[in-house]
């Protein structure tokens, strides 16, 4: 089965030719399988498949590893399963690490050519490691290099047990520190120590290089780790080094996330014939599933799940907590590359920026202003900009907050997610931290509001880290997406942590606001509606949509009916149609308005059916249009006038008398023709077509053809 693999360099590519499919397919060399299944290939014999995850790793003559997952073959019989874990090597090139590995597990991880003709690793190497009584760990070997710190850094990222590796002939070295530096970064505090090649030392050098490690260790978060002299190639002191291991991992938690969306640091791309792209990588977060749509990120590709390998074997389920190998349909693997994110989609968002607890290490310079470094975040390397937040610089050994500037692509963080920063060239190690904030406010780092949200949002619960968000987001609050988003929370984890906010509020659509900010709103519209009345003391309310809109443009979804609720339920507005007022509100003349009321109901009440025109009205009074109309609509409002179509007013009297006369004529007649309809009325057709329309309107007639005929039961 060939493969083509995209993942690295050419120096640093895996032999991919004889590339198994993810789910663990072997092909016997120079034979084609006779069946497309993924369960229907073999490998040269002796050869080991390059997609095999930790668990999944082929051993030598074809035989298949008898470390299954859960949902694959059946475990060896008294073998019970335990919680996934990832033991990761760390230490100085030519120390022993794979040898170690490989007198371990049975498996030689080095598996490139290039390992093999120099001696060294170069590329991540996996295996499984049965430690007994069920306990099974996935290994992931490291480069020692210095050069290799980036690959040494991708593989321990998703580790959850560290095995530091110091021979006992070289004692500790430069690589020794930096790893161990780079394990604490990564907020690994459980490990065990493999003195290794104690075969080519006497008791005293070995005594002197335990000590030398145990100071290492000190004040480190590995103090107090046993101890294990190894030899690998005698197998002297294995059992024991198993025995400290399987300690390490019985006391040992899961560091990386098992909650949130799962998420996926690929390492690891290529082209298996029949299948496609496979991409591997550990798992963290949440199961992933055969036929799950799924996300690449930053690239924003979409692909679905065709087929997942775990522990070698083909599983329709893949929890977090080992290496998975994933077959993407819809996906090209020359265009996936080693350090995306497959995660769900939409369920992160992309930062350049984002905001951190950071260590710096002693040798590192003071950070304060910006400082351009290489950021490592998962397998991801990224060129990135790191200043202190707040008055004083993070010291040589100190730690602090820090934003952190991405000068290229984005990443796919959420918090708590671990990352490492170094100099460029040959300089070591600068520092680490945790992400806290992937979506940090536009503030300046030496805003104290900023440093007070950090500092709540630091090892934050899910409700804090809930609260915090909604609070700082202002008027605009968050809408559950984006807290998923932001958070890694979603569904009833996410609910919960919002029940457990008491000032969180939602909106009608589904936003959340803190209280006091859905508070202020209210505020505002009353101030608002105060502000109306007083403008337009005749004016029986203030329009819905031009109260609606006296709040600020970026205000959350539904804040303004959320803000109406809220001053309804206190009794302080009342809405009535599309009119809204202060409770007890009505409607006052001046005494110059009323003046001017009480002419105009004379003036009406003398013209009977034929009134002035609002015009005539507005130059006899010498009145202003508008102040006239205000005052029109108050007497229709007091039942004083009524207003016709053509914006003509009669006084009511004149108008419920005619009514009368037009319904005693519709009795009588059954209907009334239009040249009847005028005689009866009485007045000019300026009139008296309004005045027809009027009871049209109010549905006492409808017009057919030049009669009017009852609408109604008179």
């Amino acid at each position: 089965m060939s493969a083509k693999s995209s993942s690295a360099p050419a120096a640093e590519q895996p032999e991919l030719g004889n590339g198994a499919s993810p789910q663990g397919a072997q092909l016997a060399e120079g034979e084609r399988s006779s069946a497309a299944s993924p369960q229907g290939a073999r490998l040269a014999k002796g050869e080991q498949s390059s997609t095999a995850s930790p668990k999944g790793a082929q051993l030598a003559g074809g035989e298949r590893s008898s470390t299954a997952s859960p949902q694959g073959a059946e475990l060896a019989k008294g073998e019970r399963s335990s919680e996934d874990l990832t033991l990761g090597t760390a230490g100085h090139i030519d120390h022993g690490k794979t040898e170690l590995i490989r007198a371990l597990t049975g498996v030689d991880t080095d598996r490139l050519p290039e390992e093999k003709r120099r001696g060294i690793t170069i590329e991540l190497g996996f295996a499984p490691l049965d430690l007994g009584e069920g306990l099974r760990l996935s290994v992931i070997d490291v480069p020692g290099h210095e050069r290799l710190v980036r690959t040494m850094v991708a593989g321990a990222t998703g580790i959850d047990l560290v095995l530091l590796v110091v021979a006992a002939d070289e004692g500790v070295m430069p690589q020794t520190r930096e790893h161990l530096a780079i394990c604490e970064l990564l907020g690994l505090e459980r490990g065990v120590v493999a003195l290794t090649k104690t075969d080519l030392v006497d008791a005293e050098m070995a005594e002197l290089a335990i000590a030398e490690v145990e100071e290492l260790l000190e004040g480190s978060s590995l103090a107090g780790a046993p101890v294990a002299p190894v030899s690998a190639r005698s197998g002297e002191g294995l059992d024991a080094l198993r025995e400290a291991l399987r300690k390490a991992a019985v006391g040992a938690t899961a560091r990386t996330a098992r909650g949130g969306p799962p998420r996926l640091c690929v390492d690891r791309v290529f082209a298996a014939r029949g299948f496609g792209c496979v991409v591997t990588g550990t798992l963290v977060g949440a199961p992933l599933r055969v036929g799950d749509p799924v996300e690449l990120q930053p690239s924003g590709a979409r692909a679905r799940v065709r087929g997942l390998e775990r522990f070698g074997e083909r599983v329709e389920e893949a929890s977090p907590g080992a290496r998975t190998a994933v077959n993407l349909q819809g996906a090209d693997a020359s265009e996936v590359t080693r350090g995306e994110l497959l995660t769900r989609p939409d369920a992160l968002a992309p930062t350049r920026v984002f905001d951190a607890a950071i260590e710096w290490l002693a040798e590192a310079p003071a950070l304060a202003d910006l400082l351009s470094v290489e950021l490592l975040a998962g397998t991801s390397e990224r060129r990135a900009r790191v200043g202190a937040i707040g008055p004083d610089p993070i010291a040589p050994g100190g730690a602090g907050l820090a934003r952190v500037h991405l000068d290229a692509d984005p990443l796919a963080l959420l918090p708590g997610d671990r990352f490492v920063v170094r100099g460029f060239g040959a300089t070591a190690t600068l520092g680490g931290g945790r992400v806290l904030d992937v979506a940090p406010p536009r503030r300046r780092r030496s805003d104290p509001r900023l440093r007070a949200d950090l500092a709540r949002l630091d090892g934050a619960a899910p409700a804090t880290a809930v609260a915090v968000r909604i609070a700082r987001a202002g008027f605009e609050g968050m809408t559950p997406d984006a807290l998923s988003r932001q958070t890694g929370l979603a569904g009833d984890a996410l609910a919960e942590a919002l029940a457990r906010v008491p000032e969180a509020i939602e909106t009608p659509a589904g936003a959340w606001l803190d209280a006091g900010h859905a508070d202020a709103l209210a505020g505002r519209l009353r101030d608002a509606l105060e502000d109306w009345h007083r403008r337009e003391p005749l004016r029986p309310g203030m329009p819905r949509g031009a109260w609606a809109g006296t709040l600020p443009a970026n205000c959350a979804a539904g804040a303004f009916e959320l803000a109406l609720r809220r001053l309804e339920d206190e009794g302080l507005v009342r809405a009535e149609g599309d009119l809204v007022h202060l409770s007890g509100f009505v409607p006052r003349l001046t005494q110059e308005q009323e003046l001017l009321a009480a002419h105009l109901r004379a003036d009406a009440m003398a013209a009977g059916l034929e009134p002035p025109t609002p015009a005539d009205w507005a130059r006899e009074l010498g009145t202003p249009p508008e102040a006239l109309a205000d005052l029109l609509a108050f007497l229709e409002r007091d039942g004083s006038l009524v207003r016709a179509p053509g914006d003509l007013w009669f006084d009511r009297g004149a108008v419920d008398e005619l009514r009368e006369r037009v319904v005693a004529r519709l009795r009588a007649d059954g209907g009334i023709d239009t040249n009847d309809y005028k005689r009866l009325i009485g007045a000019s057709r300026k009139y008296a077509v309004p005045l027809m329309e009027l009871f049209d309107a109010e549905q006492l007639t409808v017009r057919r053809g030049d009669r009017r005929l009852p609408r109604r039961s008179l």
